[in-house]
C-alpha cells in the first residue's frame, strides 16, 4: 500500500510545480518582452514484478510486470514565440520580431533581452532606463557604419554637432527627357559662335534671313562647289544641281544630267534624254581604254587592221569592247590562214585545246601544231580551225533612239530620220534611203536622186540592186545617159550610143552612179556643244552655330511642339531644345552655401557607324557655351553678399536609342574662386570675413542620367554640407540609429546588435527580463538584425506572449490533476486503516 501513498505524494508535488508556473506566467501578463513557460511530466523509476519471456514452442510469450512509483517533473520549458507590437510612440523604444534578444551590458557581464524599453541618458549613453544596463551595438563614424568590428556601448550626445565640409563631388541622377522641344527655326539676335557643320546623311536644316547655309556640293566629275543659300531647306545626301555648257568631251543622259540638250554645228538642238525613234546619235572614239558595251540600242562599230588592210566590223549589239583591246574574228574551218605579230591567230586542235600563235602559215584539215605537254612530252594535233585575233583602233558608236543612257561627244554626229524634205549644205548631210549621202542640193520624198559617180577604171556596176533603182552613165564626151538597170557596167568600157540626130557614137564610159526614188530622207550634222544638268550631293552643310540674344536684338524662336517664346539673353540654335535649368548646392570648407545653376541642351539626334540614333546634350554654367570642352564661367553672389566665380568646360553626354549614357564627358571639373577656405581680407577695408581668391574644385558626376520620354526629373545631391546640430533620432527596422541635424543632413549614428542562440530556450533567467548564456544555450551569434534575419519596429514595444486562455485552461486541469492525486492519498490511507482493524 505504501508505494501508492508515495505516488500520490509525487503526483502532488508535480502539480504544485505546474500551478507555480501557471501562475508566474499569469502574473507575468503585462511584463514588456516576458515569455511564458510549460511544464512537462514523466513518470519515475517502476518496481518489476516479472520481466517479458519470449515465445516457446507451445507457449506464447509474456509481457513484464510493472508498478510505477510516481510522477516527476521533466522540464520546465521557455517558450520564445513572438509577443504582439504594442505602439508607443516613443522613438527609443524597439520591438524585436523573430529570433534574436538584444544585447545589453554592465561592466564585464552581458546579458540578453526581449524588453526594448530603451533610453538615452544624461550623457547620450543608450540604456535599459529601469536597470541602467547599456545596449550593445555600433557607433558610426562620421555616418559611416563598421558592424565587423565587435559592438560597444551606443553612445550619441544630446546636441551633437557635425563640423562643416566641403563639396567635393555632386551626383546627378534621374532623367532626360528624351522628347523635349527643339528649335526648329529662329530670327533676330546677332550670328555668334563658331560655324555648325552638317555631315551625316539625312541631317537637314533651313536658311534663313541672318542664317544663311554654306553647302558643298561634289559632282560626279568629282569636283566640288561651295554654294550659299539664304532661303529653303538643305539636307546633307541631297542633291543640288548646276548647269553646264561644254563646247568639248561628253555627256551621258541620266537622272544626274538630264536634260542633256545637243547643239548642232547647223544650229538644230535635239534633247538627248527624249526618247524619239527618229533620232540617232554617235561618236567615234579612238582613246586607249575607252570600254564601249553594245547593245540592241547601242550599236558599236569596230575599227582593226587585218594585215595592213583596214577592217570594219559593223552594228555590232552585243559585247563589251574596248579601244587597244582585242577582237576576236569568225572561225574559219578550211583553207589556209596565216598569223603575224599584228594579226594573231586562235588555233582549235582536234584534241579540243586552243592555242595563240602570232607566226607560220596553217592550212586548217592538214597541218599540224605542235605544244607542250607533260614535262618531257610534246602534243601533236590537227588544226582544225583558226580565229583572227585583231586589235581595236577606234569605236563608233551609234544610240538609237535617245534617252537615258545615250552618250553624246563634241565632234560626234546626231541624226534625224523621218523627214519630208532636207537640205544638205556645209554643216548638214542629207541621207537619202539610208545609204546615199549627199553635202549639197535639197531633196524631198518622192524626187528623183542620183548617187555618187563611181569613177574608178574597172569598177562594175550591180544588177542586183534593187529594181527601183537605175543607173546613169557618165560618157567621156560629156554626154550621159540611162543605163538598164538589170545590166552591167564597168568604167573604161566602150559604149555606143545614138545622137539626136540619129547617128550613132561609141565612146567610154567615164563612170557611172544609181538612181533611184527618195523613200527616206535623214540629216546629219556634228555636234559643236552640249548643254546639261549636273546633280552633285549635298556633301556638308555649314551654318551659323548659334544666334546672340539682347534686350536690343531679341531672338525669336520656333520650337518643335509647336510653341515660340522670345529671349532677349543667351545664345540659341537650331536643332537644340531650350536649356533645361538646374540648381547644386555646393559647400565650402567654412560651410558657406554657394547654389550653382547648370545648363542642359539637348544639341540633336545624330546616328553612329551602325545607323543607330543617338542624342547628345550639352551641359554648361551659362547660356553662351555649348561646344563641348568649351570654358562656360558664371558669377554667383552668396547669402552675406560675397562673390563667387565659377567656372566649368561644356560638357557632352551622349545616350543611345534605349537610353541608357554611352559616352561623353561623364565627370566635369567644376572650379569655384573666393569661395571656400580663407576667411583673409582680401584688403584692410574689406570687412572680417571676407575671401581671398581660393580655388574649390568639384567633381560633377553625370554617369548616372538616364534620356527616356518620362519628362525631366534631375536631381543634384552633393556630400558637402554646412555645420549643425543634431536636434532628433529615429530607428529603421534594421536597427540603425538616424540622426537629423539642423542643417538638413540626416547621418547614421550607431546600429543596435542583435543576438542569436541555437537555443534559446536554453537561456538562464537572471531577473528584470534578463537572460545569461548557459551550457546548453549556445554560444550567442552577434549581428544586425538584417543579417539574422529578424526584424525592428521602432517606436514600439513587444508584448508578453502569455496566453490567458491557455493559462486558465491549464490551472483547471492542474488543479483536478492535484485533486485526484490528493484522493489516491486519502484512499490508500482509509485501506491501511482497514488491515490496521483486521488485528484488533
Amino acid at each position: 500500500m505504501m508505494p501508492s501513498l508515495f505516488s500520490g505524494v509525487s503526483g502532488l508535488k508535480s502539480h504544485q510545480t505546474r500551478m507555480n508556473v501557471i501562475g508566474n506566467n499569469i502574473a507575468n501578463v503585462n511584463t514588456t518582452g516576458f515569455k511564458s513557460s510549460r511544464t512537462t511530466f514523466a513518470d519515475t523509476l517502476s518496481q518489476t514484478l516479472s520481466g517479458a519471456s519470449a515465445p516457446q514452442d507451445n507457449l506464447g510469450g509474456t509481457n513484464p510486470k510493472q508498478i510505477g512509483l510516481g510522477t516527476g517533473v521533466a522540464s520546465i520549458d521557455t517558450i520564445f514565440t513572438d509577443g504582439s507590437p504594442q505602439s508607443t510612440g516613443k522613438n527609443t523604444d524597439l520591438c524585436l520580431s523573430g529570433n534574436g534578444l538584444f544585447v545589453v551590458k554592465q561592466g564585464g557581464q552581458t546579458y540578453y533581452t526581449r524588453n526594448g524599453a530603451f533610453a538615452f541618458d544624461a550623457e547620450g549613453n543608450y540604456v535599459l532606463p529601469g536597470s541602467g544596463l547599456y545596449v550593445q551595438g555600433w557607433t558610426a563614424t562620421d555616418g559611416s557604419l563598421n558592424t565587423s568590428n565587435d559592438p560597444g556601448d551606443i553612445k550619441i550626445p544630446s546636441g551633437k554637432s557635425m563640423a562643416a565640409k566641403a563639396t567635393e563631388t555632386v551626383t546627378y541622377k534621374n532623367n532626360l527627357n528624351a522628347s523635349v522641344a527643339s528649335i526648329v527655326s529662329m530670327t533676330g539676335g546677332t550670328a555668334g559662335g563658331s560655324t555648325k557643320t552638317y555631315t551625316t546623311d539625312g541631317a537637314s536644316t533651313t536658311a534663313l534671313t541672318g542664317t544663311p547655309l554654306t553647302l558643298t556640293v561634289k559632282y560626279p566629275d568629282g569636283t566640288t562647289e561651295k554654294i550659299v543659300k539664304t532661303e529653303g531647306t538643305y539636307a546633307v545626301g541631297g542633291t543640288q544641281s548646276r548647269e553646264t555648257h561644254t563646247t568639248t568631251g561628253s555627256a551621258t543622259s541620266s537622272a544626274d544630267t538630264d536634260p542633256v540638250i545637243v547643239t548642232l554645228k547647223n544650229t538644230k538642238q535635239y534633247t538627248v534624254s527624249t526618247v524619239n525613234a527618229n533620232m540617232k546619235y554617235g561618236f567615234t572614239t579612238d582613246t586607249p581604254g575607252e570600254t564601249v558595251t553594245a547593245s540592241l540600242k547601242q550599236q558599236v562599230t569596230l575599227y582593226y587592221d587585218d594585215n595592213g588592210t583596214p577592217t570594219i566590223i559593223p552594228a555590232l549589239t552585243t559585247g563589251s569592247y574596248t579601244v587597244g583591246g582585242t577582237y576576236k574574228g569568225a572561225n574559219v574551218n578550211n583553207g589556209q590562214v596565216t598569223a603575224s605579230p599584228n594579226s594573231p591567230l586562235v588555233l582549235k586542235l582536234d584534241d579540243g585545246t586552243e592555242h595563240t600563235v602570232t607566226s607560220g602559215t596553217y592550212e586548217i584539215g592538214t597541218d599540224t601544231y605542235t605544244y607542250p605537254g607533260t614535262p618531257g612530252t610534246p602534243v601533236t594535233a590537227t588544226v582544225t580551225g583558226a580565229s583572227h585575233i585583231y586589235t581595236i583602233q577606234k569605236m563608233d558608236v551609234m544610240t538609237l533612239g535617245g534617252g537615258r543612257g545615250t552618250t553624246v561627244q563634241v565632234g560626234g554626229f546626231a541624226e534625224e530620220s523621218g523627214l519630208n524634205v532636207a537640205t544638205a549644205d556645209a554643216n548638214t548631210t542629207v541621207i537619202i534611203n539610208g545609204s546615199v549621202t549627199k553635202t549639197t542640193g535639197s531633196y524631198k520624198l518622192g524626187d528623183t536622186y542620183t548617187g555618187d559617180a563611181i569613177t574608178t577604171i574597172g569598177d562594175t556596176s550591180d544588177p542586183a540592186n534593187p529594181p527601183d533603182k537605175g543607173i546613169l552613165l557618165t560618157l567621156e564626151d560629156g554626154t550621159t545617159a540611162t543605163g538598164a538597170a538589170s545590166q552591167t557596167y564597168t568604167v573604161g568600157d566602150a559604149y555606143t550610143y545614138t545622137t539626136a540626130g540619129g547617128t550613132p557614137t561609141t565612146t567610154k564610159i567615164k563612170s557611172f552612179a544609181y538612181t533611184g526614188t527618195v523613200t527616206s530622207l535623214a540629216t546629219r550634222s556634228d555636234i559643236a556643244a552640249i548643254d546639261y544638268v549636273e546633280k552633285g550631293k549635298i556633301t556638308q552643310i555649314e551654318e551659323p552655330s548659334q544666334l546672340i540674344a539682347s534686350s536690343e536684338n531679341p531672338v525669336t524662336l520656333t520650337l518643335s511642339d509647336g510653341t515660340s517664346v522670345q529671349e532677349t539673353t543667351g545664345s540659341y540654335q537650331k536643332g537644340t531644345s531650350l536649356p533645361i535649368t538646374t540648381m547644386a548646392t555646393i559647400y565650402d570648407s567654412l560651410g558657406g552655401k554657394h547654389e550653382a545653376t547648370l545648363f542642359f541642351t539637348k544639341m540633336g539626334v545624330e546616328k553612329d557607324q551602325d545607323g543607330n540614333p543617338k542624342s547628345k546634350w550639352a551641359v554648361s554654367l551659362d547660356l553662351d557655351h555649348t561646344a563641348s570642352g568649351a570654358e562656360s564661367t558664371a558669377t554667383i553672389k552668396d547669402e552675406n553678399g560675397n562673390l563667387t566665380t565659377l567656372t566649368m568646360p561644356v560638357g557632352e553626354l551622349v545616350f543611345n536609342s534605349s537610353g541608357a549614357y554611352v559616352s561623353g564627358s561623364g565627370i566635369l571639373e567644376l572650379k569655384l574662386t573666393n569661395g571656400a577656405g580663407s576667411t583673409t581680407p582680401v584688403d584692410p577695408t574689406q570687412p572680417a570675413g571676407s575671401k581671398k581668391p581660393d580655388t574649390q574644385t568639384v567633381s560633377v558626376n553625370l554617369l548616372h542620367l538616364t534620356q527616356y520620354v518620362s519628362g525631366n526629373k534631375l536631381v543634384a545631391t552633393g556630400d558637402g554640407n554646412a555645420a549643425g546640430t543634431l536636434s532628433s533620432v529615429s530607428v529603421d527596422s534594421s536597427g540603425i540609429i538616424t540622426g537629423t541635424y539642423t542643417n538638413g543632413i540626416k547621418q547614421t549614428e550607431a546600429q543596435v546588435a542583435v543576438a542569436q542562440f541555437t537555443n534559446a530556450s536554453g537561456l538562464t533567467k537572471t531577473g528584470n527580463s534578463l537572460y545569461q548564456e548557459s551550457n546548453n544555450s549556445g554560444t550567442a551569434n552577434v549581428k544586425t538584425a538584417a543579417d539574422l534575419g529578424v526584424k525592428i519596429t521602432p517606436s514600439a514595444l513587444e508584448m508578453s506572449n502569455v496566453d490567458i486562455a491557455n493559462e486558465f485552461s491549464d490551472m483547471i486541469i492542474t488543479q483536478r490533476g492535484f485533486q485526484s492525486n490528493s484522493k489516491i492519498i486519502t484512499v490508500g490511507d482509509e485501506m491501511l486503516e482497514t488491515l490496521i482493524n483486521m488485528k484488533r
